[in-house]
């Protein structure tokens, strides 16, 4: 799962670069990569925030099953 966020985020940026050469100064372009940089890394942090819960709540349920149910 976080390769696909991973290979969209290079074409993403990979598309931002060429609109950046085409339409604007490379200051602006470089700029603009970087923000939509850190709004895929921040969209990445929160994926894996979510995957570690579901992992520390699957953790759990499995150990419960494995001590049988609780008197």
């Amino acid at each position: 799962m976080l390769e696909v966020g991973a290979v969209i985020g290079i074409a993403a940026v990979g598309a931002l670069w060429k609109i950046a050469v085409e339409h604007g100064s490379m200051k602006q372009g470089m700029e603009s990569i970087l923000k939509e940089l850190q709004l895929l890394r921040s969209d990445l942090t929160s994926d894996i925030h979510v995957l570690e819960d579901d992992l520390r709540d699957h953790e759990l349920r499995l150990r419960e099953l494995e001590h049988g149910p609780k008197p």
